[in-house]
């Protein structure tokens, strides 16, 4: 039963890398690497107080994106 120890045990072979960015301090899950920091670029497209200037493109360390 794989789909059971996915679900409930087992953990992935390559796990995540979790953590904040330095720069603009979000989850690093967020940061695509090519698009930049999603986080970032939902605050500036909906005008929220405290928007960065621009989409944080720091590259995530370790394997957040397959």
């Amino acid at each position: 039963m794989a789909w059971w120890d996915r679900m409930f045990g087992r953990q992935r072979a390559t796990p995540g890398f979790y953590g904040v960015c330095g720069e603009c301090r979000h989850d690093w899950r967020e940061h695509h690497p090519v698009q930049g920091c999603g986080e970032c670029g939902y605050e500036r497209e909906h005008d929220e107080p405290g928007a960065p200037g621009a989409v944080c493109a720091a590259r995530a360390p370790g394997p957040t994106f397959p």
